[in-house]
Protein backbone atom coordinates (compact mmCIF):
# COMPACT_ATOMS: atom_id res chain seq x y z
CA UNK A 1 0.00 0.00 0.00
CA UNK A 2 1.69 3.14 -0.93
CA UNK A 3 1.07 6.83 0.73
CA UNK A 4 0.93 10.37 -0.79
CA UNK A 5 2.79 11.57 2.22
CA UNK A 6 4.22 10.07 5.05
CA UNK A 7 5.88 12.43 7.71
CA UNK A 8 8.00 10.89 9.65
CA UNK A 9 9.87 11.44 13.29
CA UNK A 10 7.43 13.49 14.59
CA UNK A 11 6.25 13.93 18.48
CA UNK A 12 2.62 12.97 18.23
CA UNK A 13 0.14 14.89 20.27
CA UNK A 14 -3.45 12.97 19.54
CA UNK A 15 -5.83 15.38 21.72
CA UNK A 16 -6.68 12.64 23.98
CA UNK A 17 -4.89 13.91 27.00
CA UNK A 18 -2.58 10.48 26.85
CA UNK A 19 1.61 11.22 27.14
CA UNK A 20 3.07 12.83 23.47
CA UNK A 21 5.03 9.90 21.67
CA UNK A 22 7.12 9.51 18.45
CA UNK A 23 5.65 8.10 15.82
CA UNK A 24 5.37 8.28 11.56
CA UNK A 25 1.81 9.50 10.38
CA UNK A 26 1.16 8.18 6.19
CA UNK A 27 -1.86 10.30 4.59
CA UNK A 28 -3.69 8.46 1.70
CA UNK A 29 -6.20 10.54 -0.71
CA UNK A 30 -6.31 13.49 2.41
CA UNK A 31 -6.61 11.10 5.11
CA UNK A 32 -4.66 9.77 7.49
CA UNK A 33 -4.26 6.17 6.70
CA UNK A 34 -1.56 4.70 9.42
CA UNK A 35 0.12 5.83 12.55
CA UNK A 36 3.27 4.01 13.48
CA UNK A 37 6.10 3.07 11.61
CA UNK A 38 6.34 3.88 8.30
CA UNK A 39 8.93 2.86 5.75
CA UNK A 40 9.76 5.97 3.30
CA UNK A 41 9.40 4.17 0.02
CA UNK A 42 5.79 3.75 0.73
CA UNK A 43 5.62 7.37 0.00
CA UNK A 44 5.04 9.89 -3.13
CA UNK A 45 6.62 12.62 -0.01
CA UNK A 46 8.46 12.76 2.88
CA UNK A 47 8.10 15.46 5.67
CA UNK A 48 11.15 15.10 8.24
CA UNK A 49 8.96 16.17 11.52
CA UNK A 50 12.08 15.95 13.85
CA UNK A 51 12.14 18.18 16.62
CA UNK A 52 8.51 19.02 15.44
CA UNK A 53 5.15 18.41 17.21
CA UNK A 54 2.60 17.15 15.08
CA UNK A 55 -1.23 16.91 16.04
CA UNK A 56 -3.27 14.75 13.33
CA UNK A 57 -7.06 15.45 13.57
CA UNK A 58 -7.28 18.17 14.98
CA UNK A 59 -8.80 19.96 12.40
CA UNK A 60 -12.02 18.24 10.74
Amino acid sequence: MGFDIVIKNGLVVDGTGNPWFKADIAVKKGRIAKIGNCTTDQADRVINAFGHVVTPGFID
